[in-house]
């Protein structure tokens, strides 16, 4: 049953205590990573003055999760999820120090950079599928979609809050500060870590050389799932042409609005706060029942948004179109996670979930990397427009399963209300 407070779903998954606990401990530890994140481009920036390493940089905070995630999920379905999480976050600790160390001893360099963001990337990559399968272990299913629009909400208020933060430590105590408040905000989610009580039975013992094959059954169990299936290729979709748009932003900020930096910032920080709107209605919201309908919706006004984006050359009115362009996108992401969470088995939860977060994280950085080559031959404008009418044609491929995920959807609601 839905929860009729004037908090909604919030206070009904925040009276969970494991997920309570959980909550608390993630808001220093997401402050944290936004803080160390901004810094450390803006370091490779310093030590290089060389776009080639900014994105070597950001290319080794990315990469490896897609390559570690599947495997990451095949083990989150073997062992006890809690323990690796600890394990994660004590190993990213760990990776914040030795950069604050390095750094303040003023013996980094941009190669020892690099590595260490390569050894938080595959961290990461183990981190994603363990989190969010541990997710799945300590909220219902009726809880579900308002534990994943919290956590969105404070990620969208880390990313808009975290690297103002950042920017006042390097200017005051310098980048070097920035990795140690890093370091410290594990603290806190380590703490709470400790004093959760997950209750999760891992499969029984099987050889390692299974694990190809058990990353395969997942991949198959998405494929071959009606439900599940549908909502991953609308994912895939969507993350590919509509998420990769936020990639081409500083080149199209240039290009077409000619404006720089702050330009740059403004609509970043106007998609942060588009998504951390979703995320406090979904929180809201709660309630599993009709959120197949709110994704293909949202599908279609991911496509409009974009065009609307591209349509115009008022950088102001750019602002509003990526505001809402931001609720959307982030609003489709968390009920594709909700909706995923909700219907699959515990047995098989970390391979699909890990599967989730390759195309939520991973097509993104594919998808600018093909549109960028097309705005070098037909500039910013054709590339963004073209992916909108991709995800339109999506949106009209959906539609008439809408009454199918819709009958499996309440199937899964009327099981937990």
């Amino acid at each position: 049953m839905a929860n009729s407070s004037i908090l909604g779903g919030i206070s009904q998954a925040m009276a969970n205590r494991n997920y309570r606990i959980y909550t608390i401990g993630a808001i220093p530890s997401l402050m944290g990573t936004w803080v160390q994140r901004m810094a450390m481009g803006w370091f490779a920036w310093e030590l290089t003055g060389s776009g080639a390493w900014l994105g070597l940089i950001a290319f080794a905070d990315l990469a490896p999760s897609v390559l570690s995630a599947p495997i990451a999920g095949a083990f989150a379905d073997r062992v006890n999820r809690l323990r690796i999480v600890k394990l994660v976050q004590c190993l990213s600790l760990c990776q914040a120090l030795m950069l604050a160390t390095l750094t303040l001893s003023g013996v980094m360099t941009i190669e020892l950079l690099f590595g260490l963001a390569l050894v938080q990337g595959v961290v990461q990559g183990i981190h994603q599928p363990f989190r969010h399968a541990l997710l799945g272990t300590i909220v219902t299913r009726e809880e579900m979609t308002a534990a994943i629009g919290i956590n969105s909400t404070i990620w969208n208020s880390s990313r808009l809050i975290g690297p103002a933060v950042s920017a006042v430590v390097i200017l005051n105590l310098g980048v070097g500060a920035t990795f140690l408040i890093n370091a410290f905000s594990y603290v806190p989610m380590l703490i709470g870590l400790y004093m959760i009580n997950a209750e999760q039975r891992p499969a029984a013992p099987k050889s390692l050389t299974r694990v190809p094959a058990e990353i395969m059954e997942g991949i198959r169990f998405v494929t071959g799932h009606q439900f599940i299936g549908t909502i991953m290729f609308m994912l895939l979709v969507f993350s590919f042409f509509g998420r990769a748009t936020q990639e081409l932003l500083p080149g199209f900020t240039g290009t077409v609005f000619n404006v720089g930096a702050d330009g740059l910032a403004m609509l970043t920080g106007a998609a942060g706060l588009g998504s951390l709107f979703s995320g406090i209605w979904l929180s809201r919201r709660g309630t599993l029942a009709g959120l197949s309908d709110i994704l293909i919706v949202m599908v279609l006004l991911i496509a409009a948004s974009q065009l609307a984006f591209v349509a115009t050359d008022i950088f102001w009115v750019s602002l509003t179109v990526f505001i809402a362009w931001g609720f959307v996108l982030n609003g489709a992401g968390i009920v594709c996670q909700s909706l995923v969470q909700a219907t699959v088995p515990d047995t098989i939860r970390g391979r699909v979930v890990s599967l989730y977060g390759m195309l939520w994280l991973g097509t993104p950085a594919l998808g600018a990397f093909v549109m960028g080559v097309a705005a070098d031959y037909f500039g910013f404008r054709a590339p963004i427009a073209g992916g909108a009418l991709v995800v339109l044609v999506t949106f009209a491929w959906a539609l008439p399963r809408r009454n199918r995920l819709k009958v499996s959807i309440n199937a899964v609601a009327k099981e937990t209300s």
